[in-house]
């Protein structure tokens, strides 16, 4: 068997980004940009006010002061969106709102605090240097300049950028689309009670929210059973998508078909066992340019495997550069016994502690004891040399979830000085 880290480097060895589609800014939040992005004129275009105040010649009030106000006609008063008529001459303002253009002949804006209205006049009751509180033309991008380069995994700031620029439209990688195909006469599906020995195929609600979650596509193809023919026609329709998760079948039982299916389909295996816990028997091959990942029926072990080898895979396919999962150092809890010459991922909760955290297992460790994931913030890298972790020891935490694993901040831990003043 290979180790987690040889499987890994031959997962993204064998993937790459797909190609590329042209969508609305407004769905290419999360996602890749695939070309460069240079402005089409100055932004801002024109010189406009940073305060609702008053356009003038700074000359005009430089002795101004509380005790020595000077006065000016107000000739003009400009809106935002609107733009000036009038121009300014010796003694003379204009009224100008937040982002409103600046009026030829002024030199500076005053904010509407530092003065006093008299009807058609003002009093300004403080000085101001030129180019004050004035936003310059050009001052956010000028015409030609890169606003993002491609590569870049757009925020919301970027979708601002990009509708400042008059983008509409941009150019993304594409993400994946995944088929997920789970095997085995037991499954039922979630609106199914079992019955006797039947199970909820759970495995595969958890995997199209971790695909959902990496940002692609999730479709959940039909059931199928523990029959040759069946597996391999559900096997050859999932070959329509970019990326293969099959669960269940990878094994060596009398009714594992999939390898043989996949055989047939003209899979190329690269690796078949990772010396891991849980996740041994994982299967990782391609069809052409398509990633096959036959992960293990335990609904924990086909999570795990997920986590580790196809997410890594799905955001390299989707142009990520960074695919790994973040990672906290924390320091056990309690004593964690892991297994001999493996590298087990142990399932745990995490807990502030100090300037740290500490992480505690979430309970019995079993393949098939989903709850013991769903409770947990991370995995915890138990190395393959050491079979004991003591207590107060430190190790890397992979988080989990969309939030880091984490949780929800409390009240608390979401104010910013807050909590200095109590």
């Amino acid at each position: 068997m290979i180790s987690a880290d040889q499987a890994l480097q031959i997962v993204l060895e064998n993937v790459a980004p797909l190609g590329v589609e042209r969508i609305p800014i407004l769905d290419a939040l999360g996602r890749v940009l695939a070309e460069h992005i240079s402005s089409s004129r100055d932004i801002p275009g024109f010189d406009n006010s940073a305060m609702d105040g008053y356009a003038v010649r700074a000359a005009d009030i430089v002795k101004a002061s509380e005790t020595n106000p000077v006065k000016l006609a107000i000739v003009e008063t400009i809106g935002a969106g609107q733009m000036p008529i009038q121009s300014v001459s010796a003694g003379q303002a204009v009224r100008t709102m937040t982002g409103a253009p600046i009026a030829d002949g002024a030199d500076a804006i005053i904010p509407v605090e530092r003065t006093r209205g008299i009807g058609d006049t003002v009093e300004f009751l403080a000085s101001v240097e030129k180019g004050a509180f004035i936003r310059p033309r050009g001052e956010d991008l000028r015409l030609g300049e890169l606003v993002i380069s491609a590569g870049k995994l757009l925020t919301p700031a970027d979708l601002g950028m990009l509708a400042s620029v008059n983008r509409a439209m941009v150019e993304v990688v594409r993400r994946p689309r995944v088929a997920i195909v789970a095997t085995g006469d037991e499954l039922v599906d979630v609106d199914q009670p079992p019955i006797g020995a039947q199970v909820v195929n759970s495995s595969a609600y958890a995997l199209a929210g971790a695909v959902r979650e990496a940002g692609a596509e999730a479709v959940i193809l039909k059931v199928a059973r523990d029959d040759a023919h069946e597996i391999r026609e559900r096997l050859a329709e999932a070959m329509t998508f970019d990326a293969v998760l099959s669960t269940g079948g990878v094994s060596v039982g009398q009714f594992d078909h999939v390898k043989g299916a996949l055989d047939e389909l003209g899979m190329r295996q690269l690796f078949h066992g990772v010396a891991q816990k849980p996740g041994r028997p994982l299967k990782f091959g391609t069809v052409g340019y398509r990633p096959v990942f036959g992960l293990p029926g335990n609904p924990v072990s086909t999570l795990v495997c997920f986590y580790l080898y196809a997410r890594p895979a799905l955001l390299k396919m989707s142009g990520r550069q960074r695919v790994g999962l973040p990672r906290v150092n924390a320091r056990c809890g309690v004593d964690i016994k892991t297994s001999k010459d493996l590298t087990e991922f142990v399932r745990v909760k995490l807990e502030r502690d100090g300037d740290g955290y500490k992480a505690t297992p979430t309970g019995s460790q079993g393949s098939g004891i989903l709850s013991s994931l769903s409770r947990a913030d991370g995995l915890l890298i138990g190395p393959s040399t050491e079979t004991l972790l003591k207590a107060g020891a430190h190790a890397t935490v992979l988080l989990l979830g969309v939030d880091g694993g984490m949780g929800a901040v409390t009240a608390d831990d979401a104010l910013f000085e807050g909590r200095n003043h109590r």
